[in-house]
């Protein structure tokens, strides 16, 4: 009776390191930016490609934390990169770099552009008709990316789409800019 008891606890106990050795691997599994970014922008395509022509210029944001609006994490630099590589692969246009909390806002009334005049945020912002604004939010189940195309004169969103994937390890140490701190945002609704 006894060995019959000690098999079954054992055998709970077994099944139970594996069921938690089976979860942690979920959450320490590599995340694949390149695929979500894809389909982002795929979300968006038609709109781009109806909006964008060759001769226009395509403003991309860093992607900021919607918590905090700036990107000082590796998370947003990977996800800016991601994105701009989709894009100058996927369509034939001109892609310029801009920094959002240095050239645009968000905030409750919307995307604004820091100056009345656009020449004064930068001569090459100028020309540009269009920005692609990168966002993202961390939860503690999810990441969630945003894409919005906006026109910079009136501020309208053009299109925009979302895509969520697992918050892992890894994503929380990209976010993490102090190594001994690693904090997660809750989103911010605009």
């Amino acid at each position: 009776m006894k060995t019959a008891i000690t098999k079954i606890v054992i055998s709970f106990l077994f099944a139970l390191f594996i069921s938690a050795c089976a979860s942690l691997s979920l959450d320490t599994q590599a995340t694949n930016y390149e695929v979500l970014i894809s389909k982002l922008v795929s979300k968006s395509s038609k709109k781009i490609e109806k909006t964008i022509t060759a001769k226009d210029i395509l403003l991309v944001s860093d992607f900021v934390n919607l918590e905090k609006l700036e990107n000082r994490s590796k998370l947003g630099f990977i996800l800016s990169n991601m994105l701009k590589n989709e894009l100058s692969s996927k369509y034939n246009i001109t892609i310029k770099e801009v920094e959002l909390a240095k050239h645009f806002k968000i905030g409750s009334q919307g995307f604004k552009i820091l100056s009345r005049r656009s020449q004064e945020i930068d001569n090459n912002i100028g020309s540009s008709e269009y920005v692609l604004v990168g966002t993202y939010s961390i939860t503690p189940k999810q990441l969630i990316l945003f894409i919005k195309l906006v026109d910079i004169y009136n501020g309208n969103i053009l299109t925009s789409s979302t895509i969520r994937t697992k918050t892992t390890n890894e994503i929380i140490q990209l976010e993490s800019t102090n190594k001994k701190r690693r904090i997660i945002y809750n989103p911010l609704v605009l």
